[in-house]
């Protein structure tokens, strides 16, 4: 796998590359500005020189004593020229005067006659080289000439070649290790990054906001790691109690059937074992569609969305308990007011309504009554189911929802039902975006309630 581009090697090489930059160039500039102070300083001493020698020529009477004067100067690597008013050379020390043309054109004469000195560089047209060029007038027309050959400023790097080569080692080295120090200030702080804790990092500024994503995407995984854990465990409850539940009647049935098979049963008695085989059966079948209803609870897409009547659905609901209520002497009554309008899954609504009621036929004495009020208030369906059974205690209401759980196990053959009926009841209700609870009835009983949004006309 290839390598990618790290941070601390990007931030390296740009780091050493400005500090290498910025140390050559002010190198450079630092060399060019001291060659510029020698070259001023020549210029100046120069032109003093010019000045003095022709201080010395004024005290002499003629031209003929100026030049032999001059024949006698200690010129040391200087060359002397003495020139005319009218342009003319009539004295140098290097080049025989019937070789030189007219100086008048020459740019510092010209500014020495005008202004009384001038200095220039250039090159020379007699010899071909650099030369700085001093000339000072005298009083007679005269002018004087020293000049000297210049050092270029390639020749001026190249006489220091040593120590510009030291120099540029020692800026080498240091670029290196400024850039190396500043990496490893740069980095530091983001590889001291505790990303088991993003929001406890004293980080850039600038990387806050990621440390703030992955401090919430963390928060949200071990939300969805402790849901995941929640689910596993409740699977594995459910999936025992499936098989708890499942167990019984399918010994019943079996233990019936081997005895009706073995032929140990009398023929009278053959129609009462037939029954609690069906009985056991009927156990079985209300339990696979309990089981059924919840898991299409569980899958979130798997339920519509329609308007429901939720009057209409416990209607519907206490029509198909209507035997089951009539043989138990237990009454309905449905009162609704309002328009009790929900948005929901009908099938799903009418199951919440059916598990209700019959709860509260199985629990309630004979000749009781079951009272249903639906109403709508205020944006929110609301039906009390109330019964008068023997209630729910305080410590056990908050439980009476969870699945297969019953408030007395030793009657959970004589009320029947598969323990899911509730469970069921609460999906439904979150599902439409309500709730349900549980209250105590007057003087005795219980009363659910359902609280559901209701969808505006």
């Amino acid at each position: 796998m290839t390598r990618g581009k790290t941070l601390a090697g990007r931030t390296f090489a740009l780091v050493f590359l400005l500090s290498l930059v910025v140390m050559l160039a002010s190198a450079l500039a630092a060399t060019a500005a001291s060659f510029r102070s020698y070259e001023h300083e020549a210029e100046a001493k120069l032109l003093a020189q010019a000045s003095s020698v022709a201080d010395s020529l004024e005290s002499l009477d003629g031209e003929e004593a100026m030049c032999r004067m001059l024949e006698g100067y200690p010129f040391v690597g200087l060359r002397c020229t003495l020139v005319r008013a009218d342009g003319t050379v009539a004295f140098d020390n290097e080049v025989p005067v019937a070789e030189l043309d007219n100086h008048l054109g020459r740019e510092e004469i010209r500014t020495a006659l005008e202004l009384g000195r001038g200095i220039t560089l250039r090159k020379s047209q007699t010899v071909g080289t650099d030369m700085l060029y001093a000339a000072d007038s005298m009083s007679d027309g005269h002018v004087l000439r020293l000049s000297e050959t210049r050092t270029s400023l390639a020749s001026f790097f190249g006489g220091m070649s040593l120590q510009l080569v030291v120099s540029l080692v020692v800026i080498f080295l240091l670029s290196l290790l400024a850039a190396r120090i500043i990496t490893r200030m740069v980095v530091k702080p983001l590889r001291d990054i505790d990303l088991s804790n993003p929001l406890e990092n004293d980080a850039y500024e600038e990387i806050q906001p990621l440390l703030a994503r992955v401090d919430s995407q963390k928060r949200e995984l071990q939300a969805q790691n402790e849901e995941l854990k929640r689910a596993v465990s409740l699977r594995r409850e459910f999936t025992g109690n499936v098989s708890h539940e499942m167990k019984s009647p399918l010994q019943v049935i079996g233990g019936y059937a081997e005895l009706m098979e073995k032929g140990l049963v009398e023929g009278e008695d053959v129609p009462r074992f037939a029954g609690l085989i069906r009985s056991e059966a009927e156990s079985m079948r209300g339990l696979v569609d309990d089981i059924l209803v919840l898991s299409r609870l569980d899958e979130a897409d798997a339920a519509r969305t329609e308007d429901v009547d939720v009057a209409q659905a416990f209607a519907r609901a206490a029509e198909r308990l209507s035997a089951k209520s009539d043989d138990r002497g237990v009454s309905v009554e449905l009162i609704s007011s309002g328009r009790c309008v929900v948005s929901g899954d009908n099938r799903l609504v009418e199951q919440m309504a059916y598990n209700l009621l019959d709860n509260a036929i199985r629990f309630s004495p004979k000749g009781a009554r079951v009272r249903v009020e639906a109403s709508s208030e205020l944006g929110v369906v609301t039906v009390r189911v109330s019964d008068s059974g023997p209630g729910i205690p305080d410590e056990l209401k908050a439980r009476v929802f969870e699945r297969f759980f019953r408030v007395d196990e030793s009657r959970a053959r004589e009320t029947g039902g598969t323990g899911l009926g509730l469970a069921i009841v609460k999906h439904v209700a979150e599902a439409c975006g309500g709730e349900v609870r549980v209250e105590d009835n007057t003087p005795c009983g219980a009363v659910f309630v359902v609280s559901i949004p209701s969808i505006a006309m």
